[in-house]
């Protein structure tokens, strides 16, 4: 398989195939940061879901992240998600749930500039943050999309469900209204 190097390619790729070819069409992303400008958003007070595309199989996110910026510990609601890292570095946690409902830190790792994660339900939950001392850009692509899912409140020690929208989407600045992350 070629390199792909915009995202109308990847999401061509995508269109055109299957869930068991996503990740081999993910490990061809060669994606600059600057084919994503038009999605890029920010936000002092919370990482930033931004939207690129849905459709009934897949749908992609650019997550734009400041310093420190991070996930509470959360579940995939069944889905599987790959997530290309194109600028800065995620520190990623994962936890295993026990039947009690208590969750325990299993593992940890750095995934840096252009490096490449997958998870779902069956590895486990975990959290993410943006570990770098700038700003950190990460690419998701969850099959099928994620219109809810659980997180730990590590508060209260319980597990909310939460429906999931977009901070913008194609580039357009949602309504505060319609705004919900993780």
């Amino acid at each position: 398989m070629k390199p792909i190097f915009t995202l109308n390619e990847l999401i061509n790729a995508l269109s055109q195939s299957s869930k068991d070819n996503y990740k081999t069409i993910f490990k061809n992303l060669v994606l600059d940061k600057n084919v994503l400008d038009e999605y890029l958003n920010w936000s002092t007070k919370k990482y930033v879901r931004n939207g690129i595309y849905k459709s009934d199989n897949f749908e992609l996110i650019l997550l734009c992240w400041e310093a420190g910026q991070e996930t509470p510990i959360h579940c995939h609601s069944g889905e599987e998600c790959w997530m290309y890292l194109i600028e800065g570095e995620i520190e990623e946690v994962q936890y295993h749930k026990h039947e009690n409902g208590d969750v325990e830190a299993k593992g940890i790792r750095k995934i840096a500039n252009q490096q490449q994660a997958y998870i779902n339900d069956a590895i486990g939950l975990h959290k993410l943050k943006n570990n770098s001392k700038g700003r950190t850009i990460s690419l998701h692509l969850y099959a099928k999309p994620i219109e809810s899912c659980s997180y730990f409140d590590e508060q209260s020690k319980t597990f909310i469900k939460k429906n999931l929208s977009y901070d913008t989407y194609k580039g357009e600045i949602l309504s505060s209204k319609t705004v919900s992350s993780i």
